[in-house]
């Protein structure tokens, strides 16, 4: 049985009050050497947020929310509102970033495109 190891590693003061930040966020992470421990699993495993295997793959991106928004999202699903939280974000930034006249059109082409299909069968 191996037994742990120390390893010390140099940052700056940013890149520390980034950690408590987050630490202090996440209480359920503990300390520091949790969490670092848990961002070198996540990047070796290829789930880290930025990992670039996880871009080149569509996979996502890592969105950081305060308590009151996470708590907001969750009270959206637990009334009905959206199935889970990540479909209802999703739906707000596509919102936003696709233009309306894009949507209208898209719509009313599938449409016509299901209409077609339907006639042909």
């Amino acid at each position: 049985m191996m037994e742990d190891v120390k390893v010390t590693l140099r940052m700056g003061p940013e890149d520390l009050q980034i950690i408590d930040d987050f630490v202090d966020e996440n209480p359920d992470i503990g300390n520091r050497s949790n969490l670092i421990r848990a961002a070198i699993r996540a990047y070796v495993s290829g789930d880290a947020p930025g990992n670039k295997s996880l871009r080149e793959e569509g996979s996502g991106i890592f969105v950081r929310f305060s308590e009151i928004h996470l708590d907001v999202l969750s009270r959206l699903k637990d009334e009905g509102i959206c199935l889970n939280e990540e479909e209802f974000v999703r739906k707000c930034v596509l919102d936003e970033i696709i233009p309306k006249g894009a949507q209208k059109e898209t719509v009313e082409n599938s449409f016509k495109l299901a209409q077609m299909t339907s006639k042909m069968k």
